[in-house]
């Protein structure tokens, strides 16, 4: 507003004052709703200049205010919104720069004298910590073209703003999201320095925990150490473009203990399980026997149609076709799991053991809707993990094999060596697998 408005006279011939409303976020500080100056003359244009001083000290007291609330420490990536918000409500970012130069110099000398502002208000202030990293001195950051600490995260709100923008973009059940953090927390955990901006972080001190990793895990396989450098490459390429910074991402290319980028798929590591051999195959089916009746059908069709354990156990009651002349399951997502890809998206037949397990059970099913889960105890959060670890128990304590490379997964890789011995055509594997073509 002009400054002729905060002008006010009691009569014709008494004195000008200048009076103002206090901003309703600075009363609390100020101790009054209003603002009033005796200017001490009844000439209009002296009551103006004397109103212009009277007008700079108060936006200037409103500044200091403002700054000095908001100096409440607050997440690195709340800051930088805060601070882009107020140069954007300004007309003073960088990005808002007008096209003809008559506005441009509006635009700039808008800016300069916000910044004039800041620095007037700031004097004084440069050793409050609170001030240097407030919203308003993030703002002049901005205004300057600046990449300061105020703008770059620590580790800990890098891992923070990964795990959110993750969770939106992967929308995980429960279940799986918590298990997820925990992995993240546990690696940033092993890396320390929750406080530490990551731009301390360099390519040496990457190299050098990786190191750490090896020595200290030292049963650790190399998978397992991938897992741990990928999640922290995870982190930092996130805050890399969430926070628009400039460094190189240190942890890029240190998969693997040879120190090169890890090209190998999830189905290539998948390759290191083996296959059952026809004794363990058949002693694995009859072990299956003792389980309860869902984790039975389970194993069977794993054996039968070479599906995975989360394919098997995640199905829903519509999932199962028996009314066709071919029966069969239908493998597609559904809210209790995912699939590894598009290509697993099928229908896959049932045969032998596993069918007539199936059709007597789905006779005295107690399903109440075709989105109930298949198999109730195991369709659920958390139910996945129970299954593959009761049909892994099966194998160390019924059928006494140590052997890490044989699990229940490995009834898929099973069912990949019979349709070969079969010389099954590949486009029938692939479609009875889920791989890719």
């Amino acid at each position: 507003m002009a400054i002729a408005s905060y002008l006010k006279r009691t009569s014709d011939r008494g004195n000008y004052s200048y009076r103002r409303s206090v901003p309703g976020d600075c009363r609390s500080h100020w101790g009054k709703r209003e603002h009033k100056v005796s200017l001490k003359t009844k000439s209009h244009p002296e009551a103006l200049r004397r109103a212009a001083k009277v007008n700079t000290d108060f936006e200037q007291r409103v500044a200091r205010i403002r700054i000095l609330s908001a100096g409440k420490p607050l997440p690195t990536d709340k800051l930088l919104q805060e601070a882009k918000e107020i140069v954007k409500k300004e007309g003073i970012h960088p990005q808002q720069i007008p096209y003809t130069k008559l506005e441009a110099d509006i635009f700039f000398n808008k800016k300069d004298a916000w910044a004039e502002q800041y620095l007037d208000v700031g004097s004084g202030l440069w050793e409050d910590e609170a001030f240097m990293r407030g919203p308003y001195t993030v703002a002049y950051d901005i205004l300057k073209g600046r990449q300061t600490p105020s703008l770059i995260p620590t580790l800990g709100e890098a891992t923070t703003t990964y795990l959110k923008i993750n969770a939106e973009k992967t929308q995980r059940n429960q279940h799986n999201q918590l298990k997820h953090e925990q992995r993240v927390r546990r690696a940033v955990d092993q890396l320390g320095q929750p406080d530490e901006i990551i731009t301390d972080f360099n390519r040496f001190r990457a190299r050098q925990h990786r190191e750490t990793l090896k020595t200290q895990n030292p049963t650790w396989a190399n998978n397992t150490l991938d897992r741990a450098i990928t999640i922290l490459s995870a982190i930092f390429a996130s805050a890399i473009l969430e926070y628009e910074l400039t460094m190189a991402n240190p942890w890029l290319g240190l998969t693997t203990s040879l120190g090169v980028t890890d090209t190998s798929t999830s189905e290539d590591r998948e390759n290191k399980r083996r296959s059952f051999t026809s004794e363990e195959l058949g002693r694995y089916t009859h072990a299956l026997t003792h389980l309860n009746q869902e984790a039975q059908i389970i194993g069977q069709i794993m054996i039968q149609t070479g599906c995975r354990t989360m394919e098997a156990g995640g199905m829903l009651v519509k999932d199962l076709k028996l009314d066709t002349n071919v029966p069969h399951i239908q493998i597609k997502f559904n809210r209790f799991r995912k699939l590894k890809t598009q290509n697993s998206f099928r229908d896959v037949p049932l045969v032998g053991i596993a069918l007539d397990l199936v059709r007597d059970y789905h006779a005295k099913l107690d399903a109440t809707s075709p989105d109930d889960p298949l198999f109730p105890r195991y369709g659920r959060d958390g139910g996945m993990d129970a299954i593959s670890a009761l049909l892994n128990g099966v194998i160390r304590r019924r059928l006494l094999v140590s052997d890490k490379n044989l699990v229940a997964y490995s009834t898929r890789h099973t069912m990949k060596d019979k349709l070969r011995a079969l010389r099954t055509p590949e486009d029938i594997q692939h479609r009875i697998l889920g791989h890719e073509p």
